[in-house]
């Protein structure tokens, strides 16, 4: 192998210069072009050198600075001859599509690259990082082919890679060397070395940086250069950032200090990126350069081709990297804007980095010998420092991961059920948001899994959670012929979700047999001898994203459960979340009139007012009933609409505490009679009870105060109940049978709380004067009340007829709008 260079201003000058170059027929011609020129002289060029060696392979790039025999050339044209007597050279261009990929498999294939191809030369247009899959196929082959080369400078006259004689732009040349002889030795330096701890850019435009780590870019320079002091911005230049990897050389240098302390450097940040301090010396660099060719020369190259980085002429003064490989043989090269080594089975892109090519064909007795020179420390130390830092890194890298994977363990722990191991609630709301117009999610219990646990054990209900969840599983795929996802979300309830166009009733139809079949298995645990039969019943809802196709998904998981809860109070296998919704109508209706309540609480809206309770026959007042009302924009709303709704809430009790606070503190200052109704829950409140026993305390005579206790079934405990009466019958009040005759009358407790008076309840009174029946039985409570030694009130008297009937009956006191309405105390 032997290599000439030419490098010329003008192509009058390389006409007249080829006629000087000759070599053997038999051989092979590279030919390596760079140049600053524009491209229709470089092709004028080519043509030049093609028409004088036709058979030549031609290959090159864009470029401002070369490397000619180990001097620097710049601005003109360099052209290298490289012959070879044993080697083969095929070439290829490609230009880039949107599938990069693709473009390195047809790379390869137009190359034919094989077993003895040794080596190739590659120069790329526009190189960038995420160009890397431009040698996709090369990494993927079992080849294992080097690729050495750069990427195309920008030039004032432009940028371009040319083969065979023709300039292209945004594409990539290749050309590969086929030999059994062929010696290839390869070799990069990077001399960048990172110093200190990991920043992260938290502000930055473009190329301005403002704040690493949440600190002034400036008053961290000040801070690591100087101990606070001013840096000089000459000083700055030599500790330039190096962003991500230390591997890949990302170079970025101060250019200078804008306004506001930022800095302005030589490539653009993004906000959470990480960058280091790094520091370079020409020294340093020469040796490692100096360690480099003297392992080179143990190969005996005959050649080498170096591909440098630009950015190396800022801080290596002249030639003295290259010439330290021509000392050794001849060496030829270009400047690139990024450079590619090939290194453990991976295509690299570097920046800042001299890459070099050393080839032989010949034989190792030809071989120079570099002159000794005096061992030095620098390089080494360094070395030591730098491979230190990635020794650290790698522990905090690994130390990263491991705690990453200890979080996704937990993670994934909080997402799974530790009873049946199946997905939980969260892994089902994931699942859900991917619904599909043919989905339906279908929640089903066990409604007797608290008996199971009460009866056999907790070790029983869990063993029966796992088989039933493998039988669901199982199950519901074999009858809905369909693939159902089971989740766990909660003690004994499951939800599925599949996906089928079958009928409402076809589905219906084949749970109700689903749940049937369930139902006659014996889940009896193995190894229990004292467990002979164990069966389940279920209950089941569905709901479907065709019925709600714009229903959130935690409202259609509700409309599911309340499904379920629907099949399970009605004793049925399975009810539609559809066929609910006027239920939900109720609810929302419910819930407007909880916010109608809790705002009248809150803003002291609640209201009293009294309707008179007069003496029979005479119509004179005797007292009056206060009732209440919550003020609504200005409407009284009566209580039949919403005390329903609030009873056995929370809200019950504080309407109810502010009612007998404001009817007390309005009669107080008054002489007449009043009563105020009381439900179960007011006197199973102990707070309700203390509040209810002070105000009667402040009014100066509490005979005239009645307590109207309203007998239901809500009462549980009818001895806490007469303890009570009992205790405020002492502090003078009366106390009230409200409703008696209602559908729900405990005769025996009745007589135990001993009332002064019972009110007969309006759906018996209402009607005396059209039935005949509740007249009687209207007369005989009468009659019993009587015989108690209890005065008697007759409620909803609203005609004439019904007034005169209850005389009739012997009703002490009548109640209703015949005899007065309610009106508004305060």
């Amino acid at each position: 192998m032997q290599s000439f260079s030419l490098f010329i201003h003008d192509i009058e000058q390389l006409a007249v210069e080829l006629e000087t170059v000759s070599f053997a027929t038999s051989d092979t011609l590279l030919v390596q072009v760079f140049s600053s020129f524009e491209q229709e002289r470089v092709e004028a060029a080519c043509q030049i050198i093609h028409a004088r060696f036709p058979d030549c392979t031609s290959i090159g790039c864009s470029a401002e600075h070369f490397i000619d025999r180990g001097e620097l050339r710049h601005q003109g044209l360099l052209v290298v001859f490289s012959w070879f007597s044993s080697t083969t050279i095929s070439s290829a261009v490609v230009p880039y599509s949107d599938d990069l990929a693709r473009d390195s498999d047809n790379m390869l294939r137009q190359l034919e690259c094989h077993d003895g191809t040794q080596t190739a030369i590659c120069f790329v247009d526009r190189l960038t990082l995420d160009k890397n899959d431009l040698f996709y196929a090369f990494e993927r082959s079992d080849l294992n082919i080097p690729i050495c080369g750069g990427a195309s400078t920008i030039t004032s006259s432009g940028r371009w890679v040319m083969s065979n004689g023709r300039c292209y732009q945004e594409a990539y040349v290749m050309a590969a060397l086929h030999s059994e002889k062929l010696a290839v030795n390869r070799g990069y330096f990077t001399e960048w070395n990172p110093i200190g701890k990991t920043f992260r850019v938290t502000a930055a435009q473009g190329s301005h940086l403002i704040q690493l780590d949440g600190v002034p870019i400036r008053e961290l320079y000040n801070r690591y250069l100087a101990d606070g002091l001013e840096v000089p911005f000459e000083q700055l230049h030599n500790f330039p950032l190096m962003v991500g990897d230390p591997k890949q050389q990302n170079i970025y240098l101060p250019i200078r200090i804008a306004d506001n302390e930022e800095m302005e450097f030589s490539g653009e940040f993004e906000v959470g990126e990480e960058v280091r301090f790094c520091y370079d010396h020409p020294s340093l660099t020469l040796e490692q350069v100096r360690l480099g060719v003297e392992q080179a020369a143990l190969h005996s190259p005959e050649c080498f081709f170096v591909y440098n980085c630009t950015s190396r002429l800022d801080f290596i003064e002249g030639n003295q990297e290259v010439e330290i490989f021509q000392k050794l043989t001849d060496t030829y090269g270009v400047y690139c804007m990024g450079e590619l080594f090939y290194e453990q089975g991976q295509q690299r892109l570097l920046h800042h980095s001299l890459t070099y090519m050393a080839l032989s064909e010949g034989d190792s007795a030809n071989c120079r010998q570099l002159s000794s020179q005096p061992a030095s420390n620098i390089s080494p130390l360094f070395s030591l420092i730098r491979n230190a830092l990635m020794d650290v890194d790698d522990m905090n890298n690994s130390m990263v991961n491991k705690i990453q994977q200890q979080a996704s363990a937990l993670t994934a722990s909080y997402r799974v059920d530790r009873r049946t191991g199946l997905p939980n609630r969260s892994v089902l709301r994931e699942r859900l948001a991917r619904m599909g117009g043919a989905s339906h999610l279908l929640t089903l219990k066990v409604t007797t899994f608290s008996q199971i646990n009460e009866k056999y054990g907790y070790r029983v209900g869990d063993k029966l959670l796992n088989d039933l969840s493998d039988h669901f599983q199982s199950s519901l795929t074999r009858f809905f012929e369909q693939e159902c996802q089971l989740y766990s979300v909660g003690i004994g309830e499951w939800a599925v979700v599949f996906d089928s166009l079958a009928s409402d009733e076809y589905i219906q139809q084949r749970f109700s047999e689903f749940a049937d079949e369930t139902e006659h298995v014996n889940f009896e645990p193995m190894g229990l001898p004292d467990i002979d039969y164990l069966s389940v019943s279920i209950g089941a809802g569905i709901a479907s994203r065709r019925d709600f196709p714009t229903t959130s998904i935690d409202d259609l998981l509700l409309k599911s459960i309340d499904a379920r809860r629907s099949a399970v109070s009605h004793n049925k296998h399975l009810v539609n979340a559809k066929t609910l919704v006027q239920r939900e109508k109720q609810r929302q209706e419910q819930l407007r009139w909880l916010s109608c309540v809790s705002r009248a609480v809150m803003n002291q809206n609640v209201v009293a007012c009294s309707q008179p309770i007069v003496s029979a026959h005479t119509h004179q007042v005797e007292s009056h009933e206060c009732l209440v009302r919550i003020e609504e924009e200005g409407e009284l709303i009566t209580p039949g609409r919403f005390l329903p709704i609030i009873e056995g809430t929370h809200l019950y009790t504080r309407l109810s505490r502010q009612m007998i606070s404001r009817t007390f503190d309005f009669m107080s200052t008054r002489t007449d009679s009043f009563s105020i109704n009381l439900a179960p829950q007011d006197f199973t409140n102990e707070k309700t009870v203390l509040h209810l026993e002070q105000a009667i305390k402040s009014i100066s005579h509490p005979q005239r105060i009645g307590l109207e206790v309203l007998e239901t079934e809500q009462i549980k405990d009818y001895g806490r109940l007469i303890e009570i009466c009992n205790h405020f019958r002492e502090l003078g009040v009366n106390i009230i049978v409200d409703d008696f005759g209602s559908g729900y009358s405990n005769i025996d407790e009745i007589l135990k709380l001993e009332p002064q008076v019972i009110k007969l309840d309006g759906s018996l009174i209402r009607n005396i004067d059209q039935d005949k029946k509740q007249r009687k039985i209207a007369q005989q409570l009468v009659s019993l009340c009587q015989i108690l030694n209890a005065k008697t009130v007759a409620e909803f008297v609203h005609n004439q007829e019904v007034c005169r009937i209850a005389e009739d009956m012997g009703v002490d006191y009548l109640q209703g709008y015949f005899v007065g309405e309610p009106t508004r105390l305060f």
